[in-house]
């Protein structure tokens, strides 16, 4: 158990996404498990995809052992941030199998094996996939939700920053609030110098500092507000270090 078979599900997704969506433009990219985590500079989850440039697929993969039905390398804490990037609007959804084989690992492999493969993939978004015990039937397959009205599109967002985002491998943490918690009227008014050295900071710092705050305070007003919680730790310790101010006598 573990994250052998969570690398067997993420290639079984992968494999299944090529193949069934190769009449559209797909870029698929999957951080190594070093490139993963909270910060701007890294990814929040296993898989990343483009899908005609616009669709966002984030994948956060879990294996089900199926006999039980519980995932046995469930993290609380990566849970936790999951569910911070989803209040923040990023798509970021758990995807794990539903049953103990899936069609890209039988041998030979049945006719229409992607499609049956991604119909026998589960997705959930990490607010109602509370812990190691995941209610299956609750949860839409990952093909219903590739063909329904999923609403991660961000054709507009995208057009804004294109040129400063090129690639699916530039969906760092930072970017993915950018283009899904910063109001479009917001990236609208910012002119393409402007979306550069914000797209800059965002993708070249871990964390920020307070000069790099106020830049993005002066390009963006209020919705810079989103990117607080991506302070620098030193930041964060030095503020709780200076003593309170004494309240005025009256």
């Amino acid at each position: 158990m573990g994250k052998g078979k969570e690398n067997k599900i993420q290639s079984a997704i992968a494999g299944a996404l090529q193949v069934y969506c190769q009449d559209r433009s797909l870029q698929l990219f999957p951080p190594y498990a070093n490139q993963q985590g909270e910060n701007l500079r890294k990814y929040c989850g296993d898989l990343f995809g483009l899908l005609d440039n616009a669709d966002l697929i984030a994948l956060e993969i879990k294996e089900l052992d199926v006999a039980q039905g519980i995932f046995p390398a469930f993290d609380d804490s990566q849970h936790d941030i999951a569910m911070r990037f989803e209040s923040l609007g990023v798509p970021l959804a758990y995807a794990y199998n539903a049953v103990e084989t899936l069609p890209y690992h039988q041998r030979p492999q049945p006719p229409a094996w992607a499609r049956s493969t991604l119909a026998l993939v589960k997705r959930s978004t990490p607010t109602p996939l509370p812990g190691r015990v995941p209610s299956a039937n609750d949860h839409e397959s990952l093909l219903d939700w590739l063909n329904g009205p999923h609403g991660t599109n961000a054709a507009d967002p995208f057009g804004r920053v294109h040129g400063a985002v090129t690639a699916v491998d530039d969906l760092r943490n930072g970017i993915l609030v950018l283009l899904y918690a910063v109001p479009e009227q917001t990236l609208a008014a910012l002119t393409p110098d402007d979306i550069i050295r914000t797209v800059n900071v965002l993708r070249n710092n871990a964390h920020l500092s307070s000069r790099q705050r106020l830049l993005l305070q002066n390009l963006m007003g209020a919705s810079a507000d989103v990117f607080h919680r991506f302070v620098s730790p030193a930041e964060h310790e030095e503020r709780s270090s200076k003593p309170s101010r004494p309240r005025p006598r009256i």
